[in-house]
């Protein structure tokens, strides 16, 4: 059964209309709006194939769990609260609160997916019509995992904080990572520029391709870009469209089994950066000139941390939908 909260979760200042609906045996659905409004739905618990008109809200605190459910409308996941959807589809947009979690499997979503101060997202399956944008509160030290599998992003994909993972998607605009604890892609295809500055544990870019200019500055950690190691196993080739820029990180840089069709070029980095069996049709300038390879190509190579960030997120989950069951059987 599905749950929601009238007008008493939150005060309307205008009147406000009641409709509740039985749906095929999944449940009750209750929706309420303003007069001057359209509808909005507040989920607590679990529903099946029904179409929810308007916008749908998680009340903080709540769980909602949905198998093919549409929404006309945006979607808002507030402080605390959690959705769990599997083969749905949104009309509009997502936007996640605080510790809020998100976790959208095989479903399309037509605009974008706002991440503020979350506890996380993830994305598996489906096209996102808009971008990806995850950003922390002022002041917050809270951690954001976005973990992010075969989709094609349609807008482009900002990230200011947290743990960032993509594997075997697309992002038709611009990827840009500031200030991240990392960002990783994997068999990840870029319509535009990428850009990784600040990244505190550093970046890896395996197996993918770039098609505006890409830039790695400022960053600790690791830089894995096309190398086999030591974050990540990578054995294909990446393909840069633009230049390829690396300068000023404190970081172990490595740069290998590259395709660039503009300039490879980087200052300042330390230690000085490894590699080798890049190609390069434009120029190569400063620590990129007379590269050496690493001294250890295979070096052991470090906990895999997208699988963590996605333990996590599984966790989240299994918490997510036992609450939801709860709340149903208590309804």
């Amino acid at each position: 059964m599905i749950g929601i909260r009238s007008a008493a979760v939150r005060p309307r200042t205008v009147a406000a209309l009641a409709l509740v609906a039985t749906t095929s045996g999944l449940g009750m659905l209750a929706l309420t709006a303003p007069a001057s409004a359209g509808l909005t739905t507040y989920c607590e618990g679990s529903a099946g194939a029904v179409t929810v008109p308007g916008d749908l809200v998680v009340a903080a605190g709540k769980s909602c769990t949905l198998d093919g459910t549409k929404v006309t409308g945006g979607v808002t996941v507030q402080a605390g609260a959690n959705l769990v959807i599997t083969g749905g589809e949104f009309s509009g947009g997502v936007t996640v609160g605080a510790d809020g979690f998100f976790d959208a499997q095989n479903t399309k979503i037509a605009g974008d997916v706002v991440l503020n101060d979350a506890y996380g997202s993830f994305l598996s399956g489906a096209p996102i019509g808009g971008s990806v944008k995850v950003s922390p509160a002022a002041g917050s030290e809270r951690v954001t995992y976005t973990f992010v599998q075969g989709v094609n992003v349609k807008g482009g994909v900002s990230s200011t904080t947290g743990e960032f993972y993509a594997e075997n998607s697309t992002v038709d605009q611009s990827v840009t990572g500031t200030g991240v604890k990392y960002l990783d892609l994997s068999g990840v295809v870029v319509g535009k520029d990428l850009t990784v500055s600040g990244a505190a544990q550093g970046s890896v870019f395996c197996a993918g391709e770039v098609y505006g200019n890409a830039s790695f500055t400022g960053n600790a950690g690791t830089l894995q870009l096309g190398a086999d190691g030591p974050v990540l196993g990578c054995t294909q080739a990446s393909y840069w469209g633009g230049n390829l820029t690396v300068s000023d990180n404190n970081a172990d840089v490595r740069v290998s089994n590259n395709i660039v069709r503009g300039n490879l070029a980087g200052t300042g980095n330390s230690p000085a950066p490894t590699g080798e069996n890049n190609r390069v049709r434009g120029t190569v300038s400063g620590q990129f000139e007379n590269l050496q390879a690493s001294a250890s190509a295979m070096a052991a190579r470090s906990a895999d941390r997208s699988s963590s960030a996605e333990a996590k997120l599984e966790q989240r989950r299994a918490e997510a939908r036992a609450e939801a069951g709860v709340q149903r059987a208590a309804l």
